[in-house]
């Protein structure tokens, strides 16, 4: 008998979000949302402050539970086998996090050591990552000392360790300087490329719309469109940007 927190079998999407709502005291920060993250695919999560990106981020990661609905991760779902559905989960918060004491490197041993990596094959993921941010001898020095830019680009390699299926990241460029910002980009088209997905909650604009197929537009909680950026432009004959769609399809709900 096939495992019955296993519900969509091998085939199933790294992520799907089924009428996820999450009710704080006073407010709904998330209403009814469903929406998929197929592999091989980045789909972007765009919306105003307050909109509920980071809760949805948060509940497709396991730091908040849902009100109502459920998170499934590649069939799995979250909440009733949390071990194996966070174990393909790499995350990136929108602030990152690192001990300030340690070195990077101890940090992504640490990290390594969590998800039960060999010693050898730590070694390897984090030279291969660190040489993809030019991280080179700063790995050394002590995280109180890094930069924004530099704590991000940890925190992606420390997301990026233990070889996921699916990568969630709030914010992915924020204190990035402009080559990294490509470097980040590039490292996500070959990590969907490999067959991974990507959900990708930002306010830049200009960058979803350079790395992502589709993408969803919330709204006080709620999913008011999705689709492929093309498919969308199709709709809005003269819309140029993914800015100017955003503006017409949620400012006309």
């Amino acid at each position: 008998m096939a495992d019955a927190a296993r519900l969509d079998g091998g085939a199933a999407p790294p992520l799907r979000l089924e009428r996820l709502s999450k009710r704080f005291p006073g407010r709904l920060a998330v209403d009814d949302l469903s929406l998929t993250v197929d592999a091989g695919e980045i789909y972007g999560l765009i919306g105003p402050n307050g909109s509920g990106k980071t809760t949805t981020v948060k509940l497709s990661t396991g730091l908040y539970r849902p009100s109502a609905g459920r998170v499934l991760v590649a069939g799995i779902d979250l909440h009733a086998e949390p071990e194996r559905a966070k174990a393909m989960i790499g995350y990136v918060p929108d602030e990152p996090f690192a001990y300030e004491r340690m070195s990077g490197r101890e940090f992504l041993h640490l990290i390594g050591e969590l998800w039960s990596m060999p010693r050898t094959r730590r070694d390897a993921r984090i030279e291969d990552l660190a040489a993809v941010f030019r991280l080179g001898e700063l790995l050394d020095g002590h995280v109180e000392h890094y930069s924004r830019g530099n704590r991000q680009k940890l925190a992606l390699v420390a997301a990026l360790l233990h070889d996921p299926r699916l990568l969630v990241v709030d914010e992915p460029i924020v204190g990035l300087d402009p080559e990294s910002a490509v470097r980040t980009r590039e490292l996500f088209r070959d990590f969907v490329a490999r067959g991974g997905a990507v959900l990708l909650c930002t306010h830049t604009l200009a960058f979803a719309e350079a790395v992502c197929r589709r993408v969803g537009m919330l709204r006080d909680g709620r999913l008011v469109v999705e689709g492929a950026i093309g498919d969308l432009r199709d709709r809005l004959p003269g819309a140029a940007s993914l800015e100017e769609l955003y503006l017409h399809f949620a400012a006309a709900r």
